[in-house]
């Protein structure tokens, strides 16, 4: 009887370590907390109610399904998504964020998506802008806090001219549209979706030959866990079409997501 009961006492506490383990790897499993800034149509943006929307927003909920969990995502200002992810604030980053050496220091990152930079134009390019260089003595408009503005603000000191920076990119692309700036450095995914709403408007005066890529933030310390369900999530939603689709329904070109 006493090694009858020793067993079961045996079985049961491997049941339960086995349950614990389960748990940690699956940390995230009720509700993946994501931080997002939504003023870079397509890749996120608000309705006119304030709901939260766009091609990173359906990649995200597609993404925690594949470890049954849903997605909410939590509104910050493009500059302080990185700190509020090592505060702990939310889960990841996924907000249209370029991955660059020195973002990485901070926290990994997984490519998903890969896009170019473009210089956005009035429609019939009057002020013939052809290569950055052509920007000289005009005014441009960009999104404060981000890589674009850091490459303008280097790029204006050699050249010269006016840079004025908006808290989003769809309101730096409305300078060029109502005639306040000659340019806006942005990427060909927020063209795409600019071009859509606004048909005839504006053009592409340059785009860079370097490709950017789009990536998932996570902390170092969940690597082994967060991390690698984000990897194997991905993987799956491009073995799956999952991304291609969502591409197409935001007008995105298909091939950035392969």
């Amino acid at each position: 009887m006493r090694y009858g009961l020793t067993l079961l006492s045996l079985l049961t506490l491997l049941v339960a370590l086995a349950a614990a383990g389960s748990a940690g790897a699956n940390r995230h499993a009720a509700t993946f907390t994501y931080c997002t800034d939504p003023t870079f149509p397509p890749m996120e943006y608000t309705t006119t109610s304030g709901k939260i929307i766009g091609f990173d927003v359906d990649m995200a909920t597609k993404l925690a399904a594949t470890w049954g969990a849903s997605a909410k995502a939590l509104k910050t200002a493009f500059p302080g998504l990185l700190a509020a992810l090592a505060a702990k604030k939310c889960d990841a980053v996924i907000s249209g964020i370029f991955i660059t050496p020195d973002r990485t220091k901070q926290a990994p990152a997984l490519p998903y998506m890969e896009s170019h930079r473009v210089i956005i134009v009035k429609a019939g390019n009057p002020k013939k802008i052809h290569s950055p260089n052509g920007l000289k003595g005009l005014v441009v408009a960009v999104q404060t806090g981000t890589k674009y503005e850091q490459y303008l603000k280097a790029l204006q000191k050699k050249i010269g001219f006016t840079l004025q920076g908006y808290p989003g990119d769809n309101d730096a692309v409305a300078q060029v549209l109502i005639g306040r700036a000659d340019a806006v450095l942005t990427q060909d995914t927020s063209f795409a979706f600019q071009a859509k709403a606004h048909p005839g408007k504006i053009q592409v005066g340059y785009t860079f030959g370097a490709p950017d890529h789009f990536g998932i933030y996570y902390r170092k310390d969940e690597a082994s866990t967060l991390g690698v369900q984000i990897h194997d999530g991905i993987a799956r939603l491009k073995t799956l079409g999952t991304l291609k689709t969502i591409a197409a329904k935001y007008k995105v070109p298909v091939a950035d997501v392969k």
